[in-house]
């Protein structure tokens, strides 16, 4: 039995990282060996887990199912670990963070280096990326997202939200002939960004207004340069009120339509379930909640 559950976190790792050496580098064996206990747990069940080619792996019908029952040994087995954790001890080890470039100065942030600060022995790397990675190959302990989470095999939890604002320039305006009601807005330009939804919701008591986002000139890959394309007169688009204060209170940018609102923009800790570092983990994403 020992050397079945040994085999299905072994399998697991194999899954999550997508190749036998991507998961040996994780779990500190050879490749040799990953692929033994995955070939061995094979024969004993009788089954195929995985379909090799030279390229990639993928699963089974069979190893989709063992891999939800692995994903849930291992998380049992973190949980009972963590139980036993001494909640006394100071807090140490390394972690690896993702966030999108839009959260430097936010109180997401300053809550990592609230963290870093109050435990000497956590060491932290910081990347700021707006576009969402593979967190298992890519080695990494946390990422922070903004919007909706696709349904994922990751853990997660809602850390809060923005309140956002529809965004133009004056001169922009004057040019597209002003908006009053949501209907102006099907002949305006919008900014886009990658991974932005090109559909907006527009709410109104219980009146609801949905358009496309589709017409404009401009793409970008980050929230920061939305705001900057904006600034320059080419568009509109809707970013977090905390973004755009300043340029809402000098008048570079304006809101449009004040009396509808968007959707609360929810931001979410995201990290892998498979992670040994994934108690540390949790102590951060705590503390960053704690601290909103």
């Amino acid at each position: 039995m020992i050397d079945d559950l040994r085999a299905m976190a072994i399998f697991a790792m194999v899954a999550e990282t997508g190749s036998f050496s991507a998961a040996g580098r994780e779990l500190k064996l050879a490749t040799s060996g990953v692929s033994q206990h995955v070939s061995k747990l094979e024969d004993r069940l009788g089954v195929t887990l995985l379909y090799r080619s030279t390229r990639s792996l993928s699963l089974t019908s069979e190893g989709a199912r063992l891999l939800e029952h692995a994903r849930r040994m291992l998380a049992a087995a973190e949980e009972g670990l963590d139980s036993l954790v001494d909640i006394g001890s100071e807090p140490a080890g390394a972690l690896t963070v993702t966030l999108p470039a839009i959260l430097i100065n936010s109180p997401y942030e300053n809550a990592i280096w609230g963290f870093v600060d109050r435990y000497p022995a956590v060491n932290i790397t910081v990347r700021y990326l707006d576009r969402n990675l593979d967190l298992v190959r890519e080695g990494i302990d946390l990422a922070l997202r903004m919007g909706s989470l696709p349904d994922s095999a990751l853990r997660s939890r809602r850390l809060g939200g923005f309140d956002r604002v529809l965004l133009a320039s004056p001169s922009y305006l004057d040019r597209a002939g002003g908006v009053s009601v949501p209907a102006d807005l099907n002949r305006i330009d919008f900014v886009a960004m990658d991974g932005m939804p090109d559909r907006l919701s527009l709410t109104k008591g219980e009146i609801e207004e949905t358009l496309t986002t589709i017409r404009g000139r401009v793409k970008v890959d980050n929230f920061a340069a939305v705001r900057t394309a904006l600034i320059a007169g080419l568009g509109v688009q809707r970013l977090p009120r905390s973004v755009v204060a300043q340029d809402l209170q000098s008048g570079t940018l304006v809101e449009l339509l004040p009396d509808w609102s968007i959707a609360d923009l929810g931001i979410f800790g995201v990290w892998p379930d498979t992670s040994r570092r994934s108690s540390l983990t949790r102590m951060l994403v705590d503390y960053i909640a704690a601290a909103q």
